[in-house]
């Protein structure tokens, strides 16, 4: 599978600089089994082995993880992408929202897994999910040339530059984000529909 650069080549980029004007608060700090979205995401992806993580948007972060301000402020996502790959210490970072704690581990480590070179992200019925992906790190200077041209879109940006899909056949809510507070209390109701299935 791929070329397996999964446990040793990769790093982390958490997006969590979002405005969170539609939660009424950071959506960082919201409860997950008694922690933080941000302690969750980070512990789920140092269960993959991987060490670096940055976490973009955020002054919090926990031990162990960088937190990294954008070069490029109030631009959405991408200037989050632009930044985490500027700060990485890998030539590739797995890139995951804040804002999405139920991607099943098998999907991250697959992308992982098949990762050669430019972008890949998943895809859920035929709709690209460039939130969870892996970016190269030499992509920050092409990032910078979109977010200085304004065409700040991550979907865009992934169309302009070219990426390889992955297609994930589970469950599509397990890839939603979590934008208001009924998005919170859905996600907390699939979660907890996906523990009993499981």
């Amino acid at each position: 599978m791929g070329n397996n650069r999964y446990n040793e080549k990769i790093s982390v980029g958490i997006l969590a600089g979002g405005e969170s004007s539609r939660m009424g608060r950071n959506k960082a700090g919201l409860d997950y089994h008694g922690v933080s979205f941000i302690q969750h995401q980070t512990s789920k992806l140092r269960s993959l082995g991987i060490e670096d993580i940055v976490i973009a948007g955020t002054t919090f972060h926990p031990e162990g993880c960088r937190a990294i301000s954008d070069v490029y402020p109030r631009r959405g996502p991408l200037s989050g992408i632009h930044a985490g790959l500027l700060a990485i210490r890998e030539s590739a970072a797995l890139v995951l929202a804040i804002d999405t704690p139920l991607v099943p581990m098998e999907l991250l480590k697959e992308l992982i897994d098949i990762h050669t070179t430019g972008i890949t992200i998943a895809t859920c019925n035929g709709t690209p999910e460039p939130l969870i992906g892996v970016y190269d790190k030499s992509l920050a200077e092409a990032c910078k040339a979109a977010l200085q041209s304004e065409k700040t879109s991550v979907q865009r940006f992934c169309r302009a530059v070219g990426y390889t899909p992955l297609g994930f056949t589970g469950d599509p809510a397990l890839l939603t984000n979590c934008n208001t507070p009924e998005d919170y209390e859905k996600l907390l109701e699939i979660e907890m529909r996906e523990s009993k299935n499981g």
